[in-house]
């Protein structure tokens, strides 16, 4: 198979979940391909006037980890759950790919706040700088 270990960038949005559809499609036709399932916590440079941000994002990210243990723990592959922090999502998860060996990134076309119509900004900038290749999931069933 042309591909050995899968990255997926999930969010909790409506693309993102059709990004864990399609690594689920492409994961099942080899049980030995990796997976591994990323969150991005986006780390805000934070005065006392965001002090009570920190606790929700912590919380939001928490949720979403546990949503995708749940998924890897349904899995037939072997797949692990990461969530990365910083203040370039982009970067995180290319890097992460790197990282981890990984030959494919799907990613949600826009996540949490895109701007319907039009390719997320995390999305346009992991195509721009990832080496390996990159699925972009729509929202919809696109058969």
């Amino acid at each position: 198979m042309w591909c050995k270990k899968i990255l997926v960038a999930y969010d909790g949005s409506a693309p993102s979940h059709r990004a864990l559809e399609v690594m689920r499609e492409i994961a099942a036709q080899n049980p030995a391909v990796e997976v591994v399932l990323v969150h991005v916590m986006r780390l805000f440079s934070s005065g006392s006037a965001a002090a009570g941000m920190d606790t929700v994002m912590v919380d939001d990210a928490m949720a979403i980890r546990e949503e995708l243990e749940a998924v890897a723990a349904d899995m037939v592959n072997p797949t692990e759950v990461r969530v990365l922090k910083g203040t370039s999502p982009a970067d995180l998860v290319v890097n992460c790919a790197k990282e981890e060996g990984c030959d494919l990134i799907i990613m949600g076309s826009r996540g949490q706040g895109g701007v319907k119509g039009f390719l997320g900004s995390v999305s346009y900038a992991v195509t721009k700088e990832s080496p390996m290749t990159v699925l972009i999931a729509k929202e919809g069933d696109c058969r």
